[in-house]
């Protein structure tokens, strides 16, 4: 074998490696932001908001437990704001009961709002 032709087919192999090496990071890097951006929705943050119950209806959707358990509420809350939560049929929610509800911020910046 010619020594120009070695040369240019241990170039070739390199860059065929090269290219593995950098699909492999890239994928080892979108893994690591992915688990950062799960860890970082799992930090949360809890306030209690006053609020009073708008409506009261069955809950939909879910398992048949939780419609025979659950209530699908919606609570107007102090500073404006409607939120839906699920509450127990025990608490026994009723339009127009002042509550407080539990508003939780993730690190992500999403809301999530449950029935204290």
């Amino acid at each position: 074998m010619r020594d120009e032709t070695r040369r240019k087919l241990e170039r070739q192999l390199w860059l065929d490696r090269l290219k593995w090496i950098g699909a492999g990071l890239g994928l080892a890097a979108l893994a690591g932001v992915g688990l950062w951006v799960t860890g970082l929705d799992a930090t949360v943050e809890t306030h209690h908001v006053p609020g009073v119950v708008a409506t009261v209806g069955p809950l939909v959707g879910t398992t048949t437990k939780a419609i025979e358990e659950g209530l699908a509420v919606d609570v107007k809350l102090d500073d404006g704001r409607l939120v839906h939560v699920m509450a127990l049929k025990k608490t026994d929610p009723h339009v127009g009961d002042h509550v407080e509800v539990a508003e939780h911020v993730h690190g992500t910046g999403r809301v999530t709002y449950t029935w204290k």
